[in-house]
């Protein structure tokens, strides 16, 4: 069997800063209650002008140079993001071709946004341990900042934009120790945009209802995430013949901060057996748990040799872990 392993991590946030205190002035919020439910002080949005693509391209780029690996050695990128380029063909094409990868094919996947970069990293291992591939591209986009409506509280002082990506590479020795992914269809409405499928067109009268937006129910997504993140976290420690103190950090999707706060009361950790950016970031979708696994990086958090689960839950319902070492 062929071993894959995390060769690089690079991440893309925009320049533009948004604070809470800027939403306040339109929005029926406040800076301390944004900081007190969810834990963001801020969040980034792109340009006008920039699309999905050019965020993973960045992010893809960085993570080739920590990787030592060049486009032209690549023979697979994966993109998972919510919002693409165009709803055809595959925005991962784009990509491809901005960074110059021309012996990689390549693919979108959608996976509800949040557990993108999970779902990646988990299908590129199978691809290295047939042989088909040596080094993968895994990259997630959200640029949440088109697919949300900004007088809607509930969701516009959650989002930010962002991209990350990740370079797996075959290995003689394990990296991707193990990964599990789930879904749970009962929870299908729980976060969702309802018009722009086949379900629901967009006509004039979705337009003006804004239909065509990010619509979550908050106190579903929140009781769903603080059961399914320790639970699965637990689980595949276990299969793996391991105990929670053999791992040295768990990063998790950053959605708010109070889940994660409550998945490690369920798990009996601290919050020293994380780390979070979501203060300055916001939720940046399937971006979120690679741009802090690629800041933890840059930052010595966590460090070669260490044994790190990702954790990852989103629309869908989907979640799933990813157990490795660095």
């Amino acid at each position: 069997m062929i071993f894959s392993k995390i060769a690089g991590v690079g991440y893309y946030v925009p320049e533009e800063i948004v604070t809470n205190a800027e939403l306040a002035e339109h929005l029926d919020t406040s800076d301390e209650w944004i900081q007190r439910k969810i834990g963001i002080r801020e969040r980034r949005i792109a340009p006008n002008g920039m699309v999905t693509s050019d965020m993973a391209a960045f992010a893809a780029e960085k993570a080739l140079k920590k990787a030592a690996v060049t486009a032209d050695q690549v023979d697979m990128i994966i993109l998972a993001a919510n919002l693409p380029d165009h709803i055809s063909p595959a925005s991962a094409i784009q990509v491809q071709q901005k960074i110059g990868a021309q012996n990689a094919f390549a693919f979108d996947i959608r996976t509800g946004g949040c557990p993108g970069l999970v779902y990646g990293i988990t299908i590129a291992s199978k691809f290295i341990a047939d042989g088909t591939c040596k080094n993968v591209l895994i990259t997630a986009s959200d640029m949440n900042s088109r697919g949300v409506d900004w007088d809607d509280r509930l969701t516009a002082v959650i989002l930010g934009d962002g991209a990350s990506a990740v370079v797996l590479q075959a290995s003689d020795t394990p990296g991707i120790i193990d990964a599990k992914l789930y879904t749970d269809p009962n929870g299908y409405y729980s976060a969702y945009v309802p018009a722009g499928g086949t379900a629901e067109p967009i006509t004039e009268l979705q337009l003006k209802e804004k239909r065509n937006v990010f619509k979550m129910d908050g106190r579903a997504i929140f009781e769903f995430a603080t059961n399914v993140f320790p639970d699965s976290v637990k689980a595949i420690v276990a299969k793996n013949g391991l105990a929670l103190d053999d791992i040295d950090k768990i990063i998790p999707h950053q959605a708010n901060i109070n889940i994660i706060k409550e998945s490690f009361n369920r798990l009996g950790l601290t919050m020293d057996k994380t780390y979070c950016n979501l203060d300055r970031y916001g939720n940046t979708g399937g971006a979120s748990i690679g741009i802090a696994l690629g800041e933890a990086i840059e930052k010595n958090v966590v460090k070669k040799g260490d044994r790190i689960i990702l954790v990852s839950f989103g629309a869908g319902l989907c979640w799933g872990t990813v157990l490795f070492e660095l």
